[in-house]
């Protein structure tokens, strides 16, 4: 599931993960505010697992950075958002997934990390690239 979500946006594993871990989307939008409060996120809110538009759901880019940052010093999740292409097994059949950060394999040192889109964000890109040990993680907005 983590890589139909972090590859390929699969918002259908979101929901699926969120009921897994918590029983509920709404269940898991709690915990997503609780991690938000920890790491000190105040202008973001959490509603749905996906990120899709919803009324009181909303971040900001630096903060967007910042969930990157911590997210990508998770090694499962490093792992993940890295991978240019996946193979899954949907109903038995094998479908390969291609990761839609363009970046990622094209420009030296990305190493990974989420697209999105949404009608009231237009398309937007928080990439990580690492040089010399040195990460820096970037926001794009494409409006």
């Amino acid at each position: 599931l983590l890589h139909g979500l972090m590859i390929c946006s699969g918002n259908d594993a979101a929901v699926q993960i969120a009921i897994s871990i918590s029983g509920s989307v709404s269940n898991f939008a709690e915990l997503m505010n609780k991690k938000a409060l920890e790491l000190g996120l105040e202008h973001t809110h959490f509603v749905t697992p996906h990120g899709l538009d919803e009324n009181g759901h909303y971040t900001t880019a630096l903060e967007l950075a910042k969930m990157a940052d911590y997210a990508l010093k998770i090694p499962k999740f490093a792992q993940v958002v890295n991978t240019k292409e996946y193979n899954v097994n949907i109903n038995g059949e094998q479908k390969r997934i291609s990761n839609t950060n363009e970046l990622l394999g094209y420009l030296e040192g990305v190493n990974g990390c989420k697209t999105g889109y949404t009608s009231k964000a237009g398309r937007c890109l928080v990439t990580s690239a690492n040089r010399n040990d040195f990460n820096i993680i970037i926001n794009f907005f494409f409006i």
